[in-house]
């Protein structure tokens, strides 16, 4: 059996675990992304909605900000939500709503060429960006051309089996390749 050793082991290989390993190599580590079926088979294809992000690229009573997105977050939530992590999605949202249509996203248009954005989910704004009915589609595409274009290596088609702890580092100590 081949042993394979990395900083980070990204467990997932939908929407949150590629960008994950993105930060990850951002950050300079050996990063890798353990997937159980290949990346764009994810279940992330199949989410039709869209992102929020308070761009306010809709004409409102009032603008749309990263608080007004990050109250009706937490308000969500039941207020159950962690609101320190609401803060900071909330506020980085818009870069990397920007972000993705740089690297390539075809998010759907406004008339004047604006990313559009509607309202969804109980938001009290029109702060969802998306791309038609396939925006997971779009986004796992473009995130997935950014991972391979950095060479993070993604074994898939591999189930993790256990993780062990030790001295406060997680360990794959069990996992399976179905190829």
């Amino acid at each position: 059996m081949e042993l394979f050793a990395h900083d980070i082991l990204v467990i997932g290989g939908g929407l949150a675990g590629l960008r994950a390993a993105l930060e990850a190599k951002k950050a300079g580590m050996d990063v890798a992304v353990l997937s159980k079926v290949h990346p764009l088979r994810s279940h992330s294809v199949a989410a039709q909605g869209g992102v929020n992000a308070a761009l306010g690229n809709i004409p409102a009573p009032i603008e749309d900000t990263w608080e007004n997105h990050a109250f009706d977050t937490i308000k969500g939530s039941d207020y159950l939500a962690d609101q320190d992590a609401v803060e900071v999605m909330c506020r980085e949202g818009i870069e990397r709503v920007i972000e993705m249509e740089h690297w390539g996203t075809l998010f759907s248009r406004t008339e004047d060429g604006k990313i559009a954005q509607r309202p969804f989910g109980g938001a009290g704004f029109p702060r969802t960006c998306y791309a038609a009915d396939r925006t997971g589609h779009n986004l796992l595409h473009v995130l997935y051309e950014q991972v391979t274009g950095l060479r993070i290596p993604v074994y898939e088609e591999w189930h993790a089996l256990s993780l062990v702890v030790d001295e406060g580092h997680c360990i794959l100590s069990s996992c399976f390749s179905s190829l």
